[in-house]
């Protein structure tokens, strides 16, 4: 029995031995994977600071990021044009005002244009101005055109030359290369013809020097200044730019109907008052002409009225007469 005892009591004492090196193992195990260390009293995931350090990495990368767009952004090279159709029953004073509007603001007229301004025309008149405004006056500048007129149509066209404008550049660096090299071989040339050859050579590069520094020059103005075409009409009757109801929509309908017969009548008159001399003309011809046929008719019908009498021949005259 005690034997027996024994043995069950190292079994026993295996088996606890055995489940203590288990949770030892298991409690390695987790303090690898979970990697916590103390600092300060303050316990510290190593996962977690590695999350901490990547966010803050992300947001430098995100800070720096946002930079360079913004830098690439100020860069760009953009060529703004906007164009307005508007309508005015104040002509004169409108093309006045817009032409002192765009001196003001440091803007400058491109091309004008005047249409129908002449003395025996009736019609309408129309202009078209192209202004160069400066970019940072351009919503000043636009402003006063909606104030002051109706706009009935708007357009803005903008143009990204950025490119071109870096390969202008850079070829402009490499041709003032190649001209100090060319200028530095120049005085160093011995004989006439290396003397002509260099020079024709630093000649072409020199233009086209010139020629990139032109375009450049072009460029800035245009990035500069924001071209703004605007064409002006002169009409009796603005156009309703806001929506109308149905009611509203009836009675402009009816208005301009009224208003359409009322011009083709004026211009009628007009017409006819204008013409009266050569309706004179015409009428003194015509009654000439009427007169004319009523007296030949009259001719004709007093020739029917009284034929004329054929008298018979006398033959007693004659020698040999049969009747004799």
């Amino acid at each position: 029995m005690n034997r027996k005892f024994m043995c069950r009591l190292l079994s026993l004492l295996l088996v606890i031995l055995l489940v203590c090196f288990t949770l030892t193992a298991c409690g390695s195990a987790s303090k690898g994977d979970y990697a916590v260390e103390e600092h300060n009293g303050a316990v510290v995931d190593d996962s977690l600071a590695d999350d901490a350090v990547g966010d803050l990495s992300t947001g430098s990368s995100a800070s720096s990021t946002t930079e360079s767009e913004k830098s690439i952004k100020d860069q760009r090279k953009i060529i703004e044009r906007i164009y307005y159709q508007t309508e005015t029953k104040d002509f004169d004073n409108l093309v006045n005002t817009l032409e002192s509007q765009a001196l003001s603001v440091g803007g400058y007229i491109e091309s004008s244009d005047v249409y129908g301004n002449v003395y025996s025309s009736s019609t309408l008149r129309s202009a078209s101005f192209v202004f160069r405004i400066p970019n940072d006056k351009v919503t000043e500048f636009t402003d006063f055109v909606s104030d002051n007129s109706t706009v009935t149509n708007r357009s803005v066209n903008t143009e990204d030359v950025t490119l071109d404008y870096v390969d202008a550049e850079s070829r402009i660096k490499a041709l003032k290369t190649e001209k100090e090299a060319l200028e530095s071989l120049l005085a160093k040339a011995t004989s006439t013809t290396e003397l002509l050859e260099i020079r024709d050579m630093l000649t072409d590069v020199i233009y086209e020097i010139e020629t990139y520094e032109s375009q450049l020059r072009t460029y800035d103005n245009l990035i500069d200044y924001t071209t703004i075409t605007v064409d002006v009409n002169e009409v009796e009757h603005t156009a309703v730019v806001h929506k109308q109801t149905t009611w509203e929509r009836i009675g402009t309908n009816l208005k301009d109907n009224f208003r359409g017969i009322w011009n083709f009548l004026v211009e009628l008159f007009v017409f006819v008052v204008s013409a009266l001399p050569y309706l004179l003309f015409v009428g003194v011809i015509v009654v000439i002409i009427i007169l004319i046929v009523k007296s030949a008719s009259k001719k004709r019908k007093k020739s029917k009225m009284n034929p004329t009498v054929v008298q018979p021949v006398q033959y007693s005259n004659f020698p040999n007469n049969p009747k004799e």
